[in-house]
């Protein structure tokens, strides 16, 4: 488990640094996870097929421990045609997806917040398909009952439609997961200029929702809580609420440069929480060899430049085929 999210990070951090060098060819506004890959990869690694998720803007370290390639999320970032999700038609990290093997993506507007809502309806109808003992109620492979988990920025939890999704899950007691990543900013405002409590505290007057907060840059942490929360929650069909403090290490987006309104000091205070060489020292103090991960970060920084060099050269759309995605 630490040698396959030791990789991810790696990859993910790759595929930061080459989209932040190819800025100028790279077609839509995109952020990346960097900062947020622990929690992330341990909620994906927890998953199951039979499961469902919506996924922020922020999540691609979250698609890549569901299984997705580099490539296939580079595919989206250069709307190319090839992209299994919209074919090149929607935001980068805006995935959607229903096939074998990995759970259900539902689709998500671009506007902050709008998935939990959706999302909390999955899990109305879940309950639902459950209650009423339909053939369409899959199970895991060793039985598991499936859940939802919502992914949400921080400065999301300030909009109505998160309110009223938290509202209904417990007024239904319904199996869904919000996961919250903190990293105290919102698109240029600080936690401080845009709330006055955090996602716990806010969670805190809905009555039946669980909440925990964690350190979400701690990898092997953010795995225990995530399977002890998953389990709890496939237990119990009760919704809980988990608060992931994160650093914020690249750019809000490609278009809103972390150095319009971040001050030096802030920048160094997040990059000490940087999750890849927390998990690296944590890994190197467990006796994992120093030439072990040497060669993983270079296959992970191999791949990444691979992936992009063929996903520049994929096709292009063709307008003539827009109806398959519609």
């Amino acid at each position: 488990i630490l040698l396959r999210a030791f990789r991810l990070m790696c990859t993910a951090a790759s595929m930061s640094d080459i989209y932040e060098a190819n800025r100028q060819i790279c077609k839509y506004v995109h952020a990346t996870s960097r900062g947020h890959e622990a929690i992330q990869l341990a909620t994906a690694f927890q998953m199951l097929p039979c499961d469902y998720i919506s996924p922020y803007y922020r999540d691609d370290s979250m698609l890549l421990g569901l299984g997705f390639s580099p490539y296939t999320l580079m595919l989206q970032l250069l709307a190319k045609a090839d992209d299994i999700f919209t074919g090149g038609r929607a935001y980068y990290s805006h995935p959607n997806f229903r096939g074998e093997g990995k759970p259900t993506i539902i689709p998500q507007s671009s506007a902050t917040g709008m998935q939990a809502i959706p999302a909390t309806g999955i899990a109305q109808g879940l309950q639902y398909l459950q209650t009423i003992n339909s053939p369409l109620f899959k199970k895991g492979p060793g039985g598991e009952v499936p859940l939802v988990v919502c992914s949400l920025g921080d400065a999301s939890l300030t909009e109505g439609e998160v309110s009223e999704a938290f509202q209904f899950a417990v007024l239904k007691k319904l199996p869904v997961i919000f996961l919250v990543q903190d990293n105290e900013w919102g698109i240029s405002v600080s936690a401080a200029e845009a709330r006055t409590m955090n996602a716990s505290e806010f969670a805190k007057s809905f009555k039946g929702m669980q909440r925990i907060s964690i350190d979400g840059s701690d990898f092997i942490r953010s795995f225990e809580v995530m399977k002890n929360v998953i389990w709890q929650v496939r237990e119990n069909h009760q919704p809980f609420l988990v608060q992931a403090k994160v650093p914020l290490l690249a750019h809000h987006t490609s278009g809103v440069r972390k150095e319009f309104y971040r001050s030096e000091e802030d920048l160094a205070l997040h990059a000490a929480e940087d999750p890849l060489p927390r998990l690296r020292k944590r890994m190197q103090e467990m006796g994992f060899a120093e030439n072990e991960l040497k060669e993983i970060e270079f296959l992970a920084a191999k791949e990444v430049a691979e992936s992009f060099s063929r996903a520049v050269a994929a096709p292009e759309q063709d307008p003539l085929k827009e109806d398959e995605y519609i």
